[in-house]
């Protein structure tokens, strides 16, 4: 962007009637510059040239404002009487220009066929105003079926599901898409359906999570011995009256003997008094 300083020593380049101009080079006379004039104003041609001479390279060994100062006087020395003398060749002779542009520049590298090329493919401004209406009016279609599917029964939940949306996005769809049934006059079965559409705050507290109950705590069982005999006594096949003789002879034995000889004797008599297989059968037996 040019400083104010440069701004105030900008000569007044001459409007300049619109085309495409060759002129010789007002420092280099061996190199002709090629112009593009639009809106009254110089643009180089090709895109992206530079004809005009490029400012010298910043000294870092100078303070910025010696840098600065140096810098608008090279514009206001240089630049600007070499681009004022390209407008005056053009402004003089503008025929002339004209037509050594289009002898030096094949037909197909003039501006217009170049222009053309680069916006070829891009559509214009009636074919994007046609596509976004295109869109709105299937935007439109599509908040008209969600209306439906919802008028239908069908929870919202689901419908945030099938679109990939949340339950809040699925209800305002509905809601929109019933206004535009109603403005288009839907039958009256559906405008009866559509109008009985839930309002969004039952939605929500149809869709809230349930809350989880806190867990109890289970109270142990405690077990009589009446229940304890009569789980033995399916578990392993013992009589209650069996089972009690059991456990007081083993709890009225010296368990420190049994890893004596004389010991394994006494435990071997005391299994022997247990009731065998047969005497259950024989028990059992009418």
């Amino acid at each position: 962007m040019a400083s104010a300083a440069q701004r105030a020593s900008r000569p007044t380049i001459p409007s300049l009637p619109d085309g495409t101009y060759a002129v010789l080079d007002p420092h280099r006379p061996e190199v002709t510059t090629l112009w593009r004039v639009l809106s009254g104003h110089l643009h180089p041609w090709p895109l992206r040239q530079r004809w005009a001479p490029r400012p010298p390279g910043a000294d870092p060994s100078l303070p910025p404002a010696e840098r600065r100062a140096r810098r608008e006087r090279w514009y206001a020395d240089v630049y600007w009487p070499w681009k004022l003398a390209v407008a005056e060749a053009i402004r003089r002779a503008p025929l002339t220009a004209a037509d050594l542009f289009d002898r030096l520049v094949p037909e197909h590298e003039r501006p217009r066929a170049v222009i053309d090329a680069i916006l070829d493919g891009f559509r214009s401004r009636e074919e994007l105003d046609e596509a976004q209406r295109q869109e709105e009016r299937e935007h439109q279609e599509h908040l008209r079926a969600v209306a439906v599917l919802a008028a239908a029964g069908l929870p919202y939940r689901r419908l945030a599901a099938i679109f990939r949306v949340s339950t809040s996005t699925a209800w305002h769809w509905a809601r929109r898409g019933a206004d535009l049934w109603e403005q288009q006059g839907a039958p009256e079965a559906l405008a009866a359906a559509l109008a009985a559409l839930p309002p969004l705050d039952v939605l929500m507290e149809r869709t809230a999570p349930l809350a989880v109950p806190p867990p109890q705590e289970e109270t142990p069982r405690q077990d009589t011995d009446e229940e304890f005999a009569a789980w033995a006594a399916i578990h392993s096949g013992l009589a209650p009256d069996d089972l009690a003789e059991l456990l007081d002879a083993a709890s009225a034995q010296d368990w420190t003997d049994v890893l004596d000889d004389s010991g394994t004797d006494d435990l071997a008599a005391l299994l022997s008094d247990l009731p065998g297989e047969d005497d259950e059968r024989e028990t059992a037996a009418p």
